[in-house]
């Protein structure tokens, strides 16, 4: 093991022991509900990744290494789930990424399969588009997924370096980006959410940053610079990951491994903070996905701890 990655572990570890504490502002919701432990029964997860609304707020959630999809009614109670390890119709291999379009059909990136799959809300397999390669409409690995508000598909094809687009029928539109544009070396962004004024924005995972394209694949702006600790201010990462708006134009950033969630308002400043934690406890949580409702409700996978955490915004 490298040095640097021994360094990394001894680092993180050593959140278990001391206190995150923040000069910068802290006054965060307080979480209103936790549910989920490791497992494969319904209601358990073996690490899930992203986690999206529809517009009942039911909630819909990739449980990756259990190659599944899981849907929950707003409190938390299970409803459904579909989906096994595999390459066929409704299978999965390392589910990643999701979203809901206007319809409240539910689109899946099938990572590992190299496809994106399309569902009902009840998890009828209706469509699915993509295999690995390099053209248009290929895969190699697709990441995040989002919809914007006329119901074009965004995904993150992560190591093609670029966005590709779709419509609702899962029929390739368009592509934008490069190495050079959206990643640097042989980083790439995770995840994808669109402004309430038509911007994409990319968690620019490794790179320790934010960034915002438009529609088209112009570059508008990025914020954020590496820092991670107890003195690291708001404009400053530790691998973020999940990124979601509300309907005030507010961005909401899984800061994983500053175990925080951070707000910026419309026009990207700073808000507030507030670290993910145990619900009877004081345990460092790893935020990873982020999803928002039309009430405030918010709602993050923590990949580590297998869990999903309910947050009320006011």
């Amino acid at each position: 093991m490298k040095v640097k990655e021994i360094l990394k572990i001894i680092f993180v570890a050593g959140y278990f022991i001391f206190p995150l504490t923040d000069a910068s502002p802290q006054n965060g919701p307080a979480m209103l509900k936790q549910w989920g432990e490791f497992g494969d029964k319904p209601g358990q997860f073996k690490f899930p990744a992203m986690i999206a609304a529809d517009r009942s707020s039911n909630l819909y959630v990739a449980d990756q290494h259990n190659h599944r999809i899981q849907k929950f009614d707003a409190d938390g109670n299970f409803i459904l789930m579909w989906g096994s390890q595999g390459d066929g119709k409704s299978e999965f291999s390392f589910p990643y990424g999701i979203a809901i379009n206007s319809k409240g059909y539910v689109f899946v990136s099938d990572m590992n399969n190299n496809r994106i799959q399309k569902f009902t809300a009840d998890g009828e397999f209706i469509s699915s588009a993509g295999s690995y390669g390099k053209e248009d409409g290929e895969f190699r690995y697709p990441y995040g997924i989002a919809f914007d508000e006329k119901d074009v598909l965004y995904v993150i094809d992560a190591f093609n370096y670029r966005i590709q687009k779709f419509d609702s029928d899962l029929n390739f539109l368009s592509k934008w980006g490069n190495q050079g544009s959206i990643g640097f070396r042989l980083y790439m962004p995770h995840e994808i959410t669109v402004s309430f004024d038509g911007h994409i924005i990319l968690s620019d995972r490794q790179n320790h940053r934010i960034s915002y394209f438009s529609g088209d694949g112009v570059l508008v702006k990025r914020m954020g610079v590496f820092g991670e600790g107890r003195d690291s201010g708001g404009l400053q990462f530790s691998e973020p990951h999940g990124v979601a708006t509300d309907k005030s134009g507010n961005l909401y950033i899984c800061d994983r491994y500053n175990f925080r969630i951070k707000k910026f308002n419309s026009q990207g400043d700073f808000q507030q903070q507030w670290c993910t934690s145990g619900l009877f406890d004081d345990s460092r949580h790893f935020p990873i996905g982020i999803t928002i409702t039309r009430n405030n409700n918010i709602y993050i996978t923590d990949h580590y701890a297998h869990c999903v955490q309910n947050y009320f915004s006011k």
